[in-house]
């Protein structure tokens, strides 16, 4: 049976899973899907590891594959959220969450993870409007996940966010909004960020190889099924 890799952000896992579960039922295919932080699975490829496809939570993570890529496309979009544990205190405005000091905060890692870029980017639009409250962010933020030092281990299927805050590694979390149903399913409080702070994360899709199998997988992901899946799964459109 012919197979293909896909690397993936580790937050779009549940949307990919249930879109290859759909080519499969047409396409006799086995896939092998590989998540993780955007960043270091830009890393693995770029040292020699095979993928058919990428999925990338920024383009930069793309444009760093250069030749690799035959063909690229902004696949949806995401934005960021605050989700803290599901307690009284925490019924308050989301930026007097974030500036209160007893409150310990968790993120995932710059560089490593694209959602700590982005969330490093909402820090250095908070420090505009307040002075020293975003670098104060940077200083007291946990970076937990997404990265390769210090790391706290999510295990299979359970969502970050969920994990740490249950397990009391911190108080609240700024991770992506697509989580918000599934979150507040499992009893956390999600607190949307102001629109001035709007941080839009563009998930972008790569064909590294131009077989007809690689590039019917490509087309697919950009389906109108597909993209109904990616909706479904709390993700944006334009």
């Amino acid at each position: 049976m012919n197979k293909l890799t896909i690397y993936s952000a580790g937050s779009f896992r549940y949307a990919l899973l249930e879109i290859t579960g759909a080519f499969k039922q047409c396409n006799e295919v086995e896939i092998e899907c590989i998540f993780g932080p955007a960043g270091l699975l830009k890393t693995r490829i770029m040292e020699g590891e095979l993928a058919d496809v990428f999925i990338s939570a920024n383009s930069e993570n793309v444009s760093a594959l250069g030749s690799r890529v035959f063909q690229q496309q902004v696949l949806t979009y995401n934005q960021l959220m605050l989700t803290t544990k599901n307690k009284p205190e925490f019924q308050r405005d989301t930026l007097e969450l974030l500036f209160d000091e007893q409150y310990r905060l968790v993120t995932s890692t710059p560089v490593c993870d694209p959602c700590g870029d982005y969330t490093w980017q909402l820090f250095d639009l908070i420090e505009k409007d307040y002075p020293e409250q975003g670098k104060r962010l940077k200083s007291k933020a946990l970076k937990l996940v997404g990265g390769t030092e210090n790391q706290v281990v999510i295990p299979p299927g359970e969502m970050a966010s969920h994990y740490l805050l249950k397990n009391d590694y911190a108080d609240m979390m700024l991770g992506y909004a697509h989580y918000q149903t599934r979150l507040e399913n499992v009893g956390m409080l999600c607190h949307t960020l102001p629109s001035e702070y709007d941080i839009r994360a563009e998930y972008v899709l790569a064909m590294l190889n131009d077989t007809e199998l690689t590039q019917r997988l490509y087309q697919f992901l950009l389906s109108k099924h597909a993209q109904e899946i990616i909706r479904k799964n709390g993700f944006k459109n334009d």
